[in-house]
């Protein structure tokens, strides 16, 4: 918007144009000019063609007064990819983790073992969640590369009397037994994304990305045996980065909320490791400040993980979903 100094001269300057549109119509000063005579009578006493001249000066006052001002330019739309962001926030997720240990001496198999319904491990929660990531590019309509990290994590533990036996490493936890265990599993994850779509605030791209798997478990029971007590005790800690190919899309619909959805998977065959992942993520984002704002993320998470090393072998599952709500600083 103009201010109103900005507004006076250009007023000033219109009527400095008039002034000079009058001068050549034949009016000055309240006199009609007649070519190389000078002023002769009053414009009151002149006719016809001085009354046609008045009425060319009010035309041009009327258009300089009626001349519209440019209007405040309005807000542009949230853009679908942001060149810096930063979340923190919860993760109120519902988690199920699997698990199968191979004894060593590879004579009998393992038990296939739910640590929630089995074991008593209770994975569900609401934990911290934190999200950062940054773009660059050819500007608003080209290309854009993205790169983001997360972390979220959660933990467990239980303490039951056993209702069955299980076979779990080289130990047997016998029913009846006290039982008492924990488990801790964390989540990095790192992506890279290429929005080779960028245009019409909306955004679609494709990468890759890895996601590392921190797991660790641990069991002790301890059972009244032939009038003796017996306790076991097993631990178990694996981390395994899984790579995955990634995809998103990213749509503003105004000024303040937008959209998006991504998706990413594996399968890995073959080495210490093998297994398959998948994730998948709907978020919305409300920013009703243009730096600061609300994200709500619904996220689903499954690895299937089988493991052949010297010290474990055998499987984890592990199920992560759930909605994520976070703060987040944009620009």
């Amino acid at each position: 918007m103009r201010k109103e100094g900005d507004r006076v001269s250009v007023l000033g300057n219109a009527i400095r144009a008039m002034r000079r549109s009058a001068s050549i119509l034949g009016y000055e000063g309240g006199r009609v000019l007649r070519e190389g005579i000078g002023p002769i009578l009053p414009t009151n006493h002149i006719g016809e063609k001085s009354m046609s001249n008045r009425r060319g000066f009010k035309f041009l006052m009327m258009f300089s007064v009626l001349t519209p001002v440019p209007a405040v330019a309005i807000a542009a739309d949230i853009e679908p990819v942001d060149r810096f962001f930063a979340s923190a926030g919860v993760y109120h997720s519902s988690n199920d983790v699997k698990l199968r240990w191979q004894p060593s001496s590879g004579v009998s198999a393992g038990s296939h073992v739910d640590l929630k319904r089995d074991l008593g491990v209770d994975t569900d929660g609401t934990d911290p969640f934190f999200e950062i990531g940054g773009s660059f590019g050819h500007g608003e309509h080209g290309h854009r590369h993205k790169f983001e990290a997360f972390r979220y994590g959660y933990d467990g533990m239980s303490s039951l009397t056993l209702d069955g036996n299980y076979v779990i490493g080289d130990d047997t936890y016998v029913e009846g037994a006290d039982f008492e265990g924990d488990l801790d599993v964390k989540m990095t994850g790192l992506s890279y994304t290429w929005f080779f779509h960028n245009r019409n605030g909306s955004a679609f791209g494709i990468g890759v990305g890895a996601i590392r798997y921190d797991i660790s478990a641990s069991f002790a029971a301890a059972a009244l045996v032939n009038e003796d007590i017996e306790a076991v005790y097993g631990s178990v800690s694996e981390a395994a980065w899984v790579p995955q190919i990634h995809a998103e899309y990213a749509k503003s619909l105004s000024r303040s909320w937008r959209i998006g959805l991504d998706a990413s998977y594996v399968k890995k065959s073959g080495g210490s490791i093998e297994g398959d992942a998948i994730d998948l993520g709907a978020k919305v984002d409300y920013m009703p400040w243009k730096h600061l704002g609300f994200s709500l993320r619904y996220n689903y998470n499954d690895v299937e993980l089988d493991f052949k090393k010297s010290r474990f072998t055998g499987d984890i599952d592990v199920k992560s979903r759930g909605p994520q709500l976070m703060a987040t600083y944009r620009f």
